[in-house]
């Protein structure tokens, strides 16, 4: 049986977070039965998580879904309320967040795509957060952030599953940041029409 694992942080973990309904990895093996499918991503993970996890996928792998970032975001947080003495120091503090970044996450897609012949990327999705201000500011970082995936994925020839137009409904979402069971059930299906697609050398851009 081919083998997907998936690897990162909740937004694939997300059993505790949706009730009831099937998580991803759930919703997955039944829409992809001829296929194992490993989940050693975990809730909290951050990008210096995923060596570990990497550690515990037994066998070759065919495809791999990474989705981390967002809890290295969440590190800066704290940037969004720092007064600032301009524009032009805000940039400047942005700039190298985003750099700090997109280096960290291309020494991971490198150390990913060595386990496996396929890798699709996750983009980091814009969660619902209480206030108006905070979302916005929020939309903000993460854009830059996401910056440096789709330019990861560009270098390196890879699909990317851009999550924020895969989850896009207040009700996709639970307790702000995690994904509910209508938004497990959508990044599943998103997953599954990559996986089930071509493995051609470009990168696609899949929003639902």
């Amino acid at each position: 049986m081919p083998h997907l694992a998936l690897v990162g942080d909740g937004i694939l973990a997300n059993a505790a977070h949706t009730k009831a309904q099937a998580d991803t990895a759930s919703g997955l093996r039944r829409l992809l039965p001829a296929w194992t499918v490993s989940l050693v991503a975990a809730e909290g993970s951050t990008i210096s998580d995923v060596a570990a996890q990497l550690a515990k996928v037994s066998g070759p792998v065919d495809v791999a879904v990474l989705s981390v970032g967002g809890n290295d975001a969440m590190r800066h947080v704290d940037f969004l309320q720092q007064p600032a003495s301009s524009s032009g120091e805000t940039l400047d503090a942005l700039i190298a967040m985003a750099d700090g970044f997109a280096g960290m996450y291309e020494r991971v897609v490198k150390s990913v795509r060595e386990r496996a012949p396929r890798l699709v990327l996750c983009t980091i999705y814009d969660p619902p957060l209480v206030g108006k201000n905070t979302a916005n500011r929020a939309r903000v970082l993460l854009t830059v952030l996401n910056d440096g995936i789709l330019k990861a994925a560009y270098r390196w020839g890879l699909d990317v599953l851009d999550l924020r137009a895969i989850c896009t409904d207040a009700a996709d979402f639970t307790q702000q940041i995690s994904p509910s069971g209508a938004g497990a059930a959508k990044i599943a299906h998103a997953i599954a029409a990559a996986v089930g697609g071509t493995e051609a050398k470009r990168t696609t851009v899949i929003a639902g």
